[in-house]
């Protein structure tokens, strides 16, 4: 093999695996926008929840509120996935 042809044989692999690597970018991107998107609904039911138990008194505001921190804490899960894949 020339040394033209090996060199032609690197910058392919190379090729092909930017490539690869841009694809991969990209569906990582349309995942994060993906949760990024349930994220932001779950954030405004916490939003609602809040509302709620500024309202209500006694066991129920507690229920509310527990419920709310039940989501908040899966948001923050979620974040810190986010975070960790960017």
């Amino acid at each position: 093999m020339t040394a033209n042809e090996e060199l032609k044989k690197l910058l392919d692999r190379l090729a092909t695996q930017r490539d690869e690597l841009i694809v991969k970018a990209h569906l990582a991107r349309l995942e994060a926008q993906d949760e990024w998107a349930q994220l932001e609904k779950k954030l405004e039911q916490v939003r609602e929840k809040a509302a709620e138990a500024a309202v209500i008194t006694g066991d129920s505001s507690r229920e509310v509120l527990a419920a709310a921190r039940l989501v908040g804490e899966e948001i923050a899960r979620g974040y810190e996935r986010l975070r960790k894949t960017l």
